[in-house]
């Protein structure tokens, strides 16, 4: 459990949901006998029974841009090239994706689970699009099937959002790094080709063509900091906010290849905070931060679900796919007897990038002023809405 100190209060997240407990239910650091029972009677590390199976599938480990921090680069690009270097090459099949059914199968009997949760991942899974429509078909053998997609947008048209929607696609992650200037210079192919007004208007047309939500999952460098605020509000001209989800994220340097980072210092977190500020007040949702295990690597061994990569590697979590050293089975064997270094959860390589004191310290800071900006917004909210 997550235990933060914030102006109204000391926070509480946990698996089991969130609580703000007074100021005086603390003394000297310590919790009082009528705020442990408050904390008791909540019950925030109880794990809600989950009728959903949660499973990443890669459709593609290529991608058709050459992000310079991303980290699935196994070196950076040579000078005045646009194309690092990326782990191995892999693609989806038919037959791949009738050993993923059988693999999930009993795996969802052993959980109870009666829904599937699907995340359509690479790479570009785009570059496959024929995969990421038949694993679904196929999957629905199993269950009610809701898939979401992780995309960079480029190639997302509206008559394939159409497609995917019809058999379970409900929602689309987009990456931006900035204003046009600066998302060009980081996010463009891998021939140097910018991709800004592209991933714009292909957003635009599919929020015109399909019921599909996306969530903007804004990356941040030193750089990009200042504009932050100013990208938020250019977002809620050219889109929908109210069918949108808007997250900020400081990009992380997962393998020393990029050093155009955050200090994760207080100032930064007052400009993000000032951001999603502007986000609330276009529009857009934004999320609470929680203290809840991922589904897809919280449990190990496929508990309560799995990633597997293209050619039918298992891995912990996204953030492994591809990484040599990192298999824990494949969907033929199962999971197989791995060090238990292997089992990486989610944000752990993100620790591991800065100092763990000045990450957590970050980490902590931010989210107890995005609690308090999200409670001071919804009780706003909720006087309007009565008044």
């Amino acid at each position: 459990m997550r235990i933060i100190e914030g102006r109204s209060g000391v926070w509480h997240l946990g698996p089991g949901g969130t609580l703000l407990l007074p100021h005086r239910y603390y003394r000297d650091g310590v919790l009082t006998e009528e705020g442990a029972r408050e904390l008791e009677q909540a019950d925030l590390t109880r794990r809600a029974p989950k009728s959903d199976y949660s499973l990443t599938v890669v459709t593609s480990t290529a991608c058709n841009l050459g992000c310079p921090y991303c980290f699935q680069n196994t070196d950076a690009a040579q000078p005045g090239r646009f194309d690092p270097p990326r782990i191995d090459r892999q693609v989806l099949d038919g037959p791949t994706i009738d050993r993923i059914v059988e693999f999930t199968r009993p795996r969802m009997e052993r959980a109870g689970a009666r829904r599937l949760f699907v995340l359509l991942f690479g790479g570009e899974p785009l570059l496959n699009p024929w995969a990421c429509r038949e694993l679904l078909v196929r999957l629905a053998a199993l269950g009610p099937v809701a898939a979401s997609m992780v995309s960079n947008g480029v190639l997302l048209t509206p008559r394939r959002a159409e497609k995917l929607e019809q058999v379970g696609l409900r929602s689309v992650q987009i990456t931006l790094d900035g204003p046009k200037e600066l998302h060009d210079s980081l996010r463009a192919t891998r021939s140097g080709r910018g991709t800004y007004e592209s991933i714009l208007d292909n957003l635009a047309a599919v929020q015109g063509a399909t019921a599909l939500r996306f969530g903007l999952r804004l990356n941040t460098t030193a750089e990009g900091l200042p504009h932050l605020e100013g990208l938020v509000r250019s977002l809620a001209e050219r889109m929908d906010p109210s069918r949108c989800t808007l997250d900020i994220a400081p990009v992380l340097n997962y393998e020393g290849m990029f050093g155009d980072v955050l200090d994760r210092s207080g100032g930064e977190v007052e400009t993000i905070l000032a951001a999603y500020t502007a986000a609330l007040e276009a529009g857009f949702t934004v999320n609470w931060p929680g203290g809840g295990e991922c589904g897809f690597c919280g449990e190990r061994d496929g508990t309560s679900g799995a990633v597997v990569n293209a050619d039918g590697t298992l891995y912990s979590c996204w953030e492994t796919i591809g990484k040599p050293g990192y298999e824990v089975g494949d969907i033929d064997g199962g999971y197989t007897s791995y060090p238990q270094e292997r089992w990486v959860s989610c944000g752990e390589f993100a620790q591991q990038s800065a100092t763990e004191a000045a990450s957590r310290a970050f980490d902590d800071t931010l989210s107890v002023g995005l609690l308090e900006l999200l409670r001071t917004h919804k009780r706003r909210t909720e006087a309007l809405a009565a008044g």
